[in-house]
């Protein structure tokens, strides 16, 4: 089992925790993650506490739960990749897929949880989705994500 995989599946089922910040507060439905027919077998939605208001942003958060073995299909982070896209457009912010555990906004996009981040993507911009445990650990993808919290900043400032 890979790093990744272990670390989605921790507590028993896979699930792929995915978090946006914006304008809208409506949130994407289940069937909204049904795509090119690949869809998770339940869909949790929870709204963030109110932390990020002084931003006027919204956080969701969406479990998408799949059963293990679907992980380790070869199309997996590209359906992920379609998933943030969809995210960051209805959100009108910025969606990104993070481990469980890895929230808390002073800390969203910076070098200490850099590693706990999968993907991101900002509206109307590629998604990206690193699905090797080295590549999240590598100074590159620090910079990246680095450059997504400037996003954060500039868009939804403090």
């Amino acid at each position: 089992m890979s790093a990744l995989k272990e670390a989605i599946t921790w507590s028993g089922p896979a699930v792929v925790i995915l978090f946006t910040i914006g304008r809208v507060e409506p949130r994407l439905e289940k069937g909204e993650f049904d795509i090119s027919g690949t869809c998770p077998d339940e869909v949790g939605l929870y709204e963030m506490t109110s932390e990020p208001r002084e931003r006027q942003a919204t956080v969701q958060e969406y479990d998408l739960t799949f059963e293990d073995d679907r992980l380790d299909d070869p199309d997996f982070p590209g359906y992920l990749r379609e998933c943030l896209r969809k995210a960051a457009a209805h959100a009108e912010g910025i969606a990104w897929l993070t481990f469980e555990g890895a929230f808390h906004f002073d800390h969203l996009f910076t070098d200490d949880i850099a590693d706990q981040i999968y993907g991101y993507c900002v509206s109307g911009d590629e998604p990206v989705v690193a699905w090797d445990r080295e590549i999240m650990t590598s100074d590159r993808w620090k910079r990246e994500i680095r450059e997504v919290r400037s996003v954060l900043d500039r868009v939804f400032p403090a």
